[in-house]
């Protein structure tokens, strides 16, 4: 017969190692509240050197299933059919002029594409540049607001030429290709139109509204959604779903794919809720690679976790609101391995540059 004080001893260890793990999580991950650089000042050394060490570490994948999961396989997709009669933004403003009509122009969902009028600033940086002088006139919209700016004009129905030369804002501007001015007919349908233009027909690379319309994120809404705001994607009562959301947000934010259907860098035909890996292809075996930026990087894992290892607790939404510029929601998101991608032991935004080989920057 086994010793019962031993067996009592062994129950007890394994209820304290019980204890400590459901209480480990709080200590190193529960920094996540309004209050969580208080209680990192608070902390005892030991304390601070427990958390400090798991924040700076590497963020580590997450664990992959023994059976990756098909992105492919639910839903359904619009590859090929004709673009719907949706309805348009300047339809939606008439009930949400107050609420969103006036942050708009100042989201970065809102400036992918300003006509002239709406970036004085713009147009006074092209008057102020010598070189442009030539082509100055020609300029009648913008793409672009932080990382770099070009310039573009109509050519044809649903169509953009954009030139050359392009624009890093700053304090004092940089020029890059000034000597080399001239305007390439075909480069933003081949490149730009699947995220800086609405409604995009891939056969003929034309689009239907210049810049991220409201259909672009919330799909082919009916007006009986004013009954019934569940119809709407993105919604309060339509958000639920984590690999839809996904879909939506990696239709432009993950910038390093193409459809199998037209081998373009976008999507062909995406609509809100269907499911964009069906025609986007993507490599998630470099979702772990630490040559990445940050930024692309966390992209990448995140939307691997969803879309392939059924991870559902944390998506685009969990932190990111689509119209307020507003952090709330990300300092209130549940902390986990992914946020050392960005942030370091003090929850400070880790420094890096954003690069693009397809947007040019």
């Amino acid at each position: 017969m086994r010793d019962p004080q031993r067996i009592h001893g062994s129950l007890t260890a394994i209820k304290t190692l019980a204890v400590f793990a459901a209480l480990l999580p709080f200590s190193v991950f529960g920094l996540n509240s309004q209050n969580s650089k208080q209680a990192l000042n608070q902390c005892s050394p030991g304390e601070f050197s427990l958390m400090a060490v798991s924040a700076q570490q590497p963020a580590a994948p997450s664990a992959p299933p023994q059976n990756p999961i098909d992105p492919a396989a639910w839903g359904g997709n619009h590859v090929g059919k004709p673009i719907p009669e949706f309805v348009h933004g300047d339809e939606c403003l008439f009930c949400h002029r107050n609420n969103i009509g006036p942050t708009w122009q100042k989201n970065a969902h809102g400036v992918t594409v300003r006509q002239g009028e709406d970036a004085p600033e713009l147009q006074a940086m092209v008057l102020k540049q010598p070189a442009l002088r030539s082509v100055a006139t020609q300029i009648e919209y913008f793409l672009g607001s932080r990382h770099r700016v070009r310039f573009l004009k109509k050519d044809g129905y649903g169509k953009f030429a954009l030139l050359t030369a392009q624009a890093v804002p700053g304090a004092e501007s940089r020029w890059i290709d000034l000597d080399k001015l001239s305007w390439d007919k075909d480069r933003f349908g081949n490149r730009c139109a699947g995220c800086h233009s609405t409604a995009v027909d891939s056969s003929a690379k034309t689009f239907a509204a210049f810049g991220l319309d409201c259909y672009a994120c919330h799909g082919d809404v009916t007006l009986d959604h004013t009954k019934d705001t569940s119809l709407m994607w993105l919604s309060k009562k339509r958000r639920g779903d984590a690999r839809a959301i996904t879909s939506i947000c990696a239709q432009c934010h993950l910038r390093m794919g193409k459809s199998r259907s037209t081998g373009l860098p976008y999507a062909n035909n995406f609509i809100a809720g269907d499911n964009l890996f069906q025609d986007y292809e993507v490599d998630f075996g470099k979702a772990d690679d630490v040559s990445l930026n940050p930024g692309d990087r966390h992209i990448l894992r995140n939307v691997r976790d969803v879309v392939m290892r059924g991870q559902t607790t944390t998506n685009c939404l969990t932190c990111h609101e689509v119209h307020a510029n507003s952090s709330a929601k990300h300092s209130s998101a549940t902390a986990g391995p992914i946020c050392t991608d960005c942030h370091g032991s003090k929850l400070e935004v880790k420094p890096y540059v954003v690069h693009s080989a397809l947007c040019e920057y």
